[in-house]
């Protein structure tokens, strides 16, 4: 394990971390100087190196890995030791994409009596003149745990669920069609393009009408 990566996660429990730095372990003095860096929560908080935490807390430059993985031992590994979670609070994030490019909304609730699943439509009226959509399918569900909180994702796209359209996505993601960001970076109708969806109906428009989405 790196040391960085152990002192990510150390800092993600830092309710749980804080009991350890009252046990009375040599490591104790370190651990309240990673925990007031805020490395996980604060974006911008630089990654200390073995050097920094030495000077930092007056530790011998050698030991300070050691006490890294002590502390992570008793804070993750020890099953005896390591403190158990209660996620008491839970919150839902509406991550909603429109129709232009570009044009993303979010918006944040504590309770839902109901909560949509992958494929159910939403209608969300309260910003359609700037999302220019107010109708919606759900794409994707994610969760999340920050501490006490469960923190439950749910992508919105304009438009209806469409059963045939989710397996072609997930075919190219398997077979590596497209490039990943491209899963991100384009437009559905510009995905759709790329991987040849729709270009029967095209055809069609064009031989009987002289119209395609071309």
């Amino acid at each position: 394990m790196s040391t960085k990566d152990m002192l990510m996660d150390i800092s993600s429990m830092r309710s749980k971390a804080i009991r350890l730095t009252v046990n009375g372990k040599a490591y104790s003095v370190l651990l309240k100087d990673i925990l007031a860096r805020d490395l996980f929560y604060d974006d911008e908080a630089p990654m200390p190196s073995l050097k920094d935490l030495s000077a930092a807390t007056g530790l011998q430059y050698g030991k300070i890995r050691k006490y890294v993985e002590e502390i992570y031992h008793d804070l993750v590994l020890d099953y005896e030791a390591r403190p158990v979670f209660s996620f008491t609070k839970v919150r839902y994030e509406f991550l909603i994409r429109g129709w232009r490019k570009g044009k993303f909304m979010s918006l944040e609730a504590d309770q839902l009596p109901v909560v949509p699943r992958v494929g159910e439509e939403v209608s969300v009226p309260f910003f359609s003149a700037y999302m220019r959509a107010s109708h919606f399918f759900v794409e994707e569900i994610n969760h999340y745990f920050d501490e006490e909180t469960q923190v439950v994702k749910l992508w919105l796209r304009p438009g209806s669920y469409n059963t045939y359209w989710r397996f072609r996505k997930d075919k190219a993601k398997e077979e590596y069609e497209v490039g990943f960001m491209d899963f991100f970076e384009l437009e559905e109708h510009e995905l759709k393009r790329k991987l040849g969806v729709g270009k029967k109906m095209d055809d069609y428009l064009d031989r009987t009408f002289g119209l395609s989405n071309k």
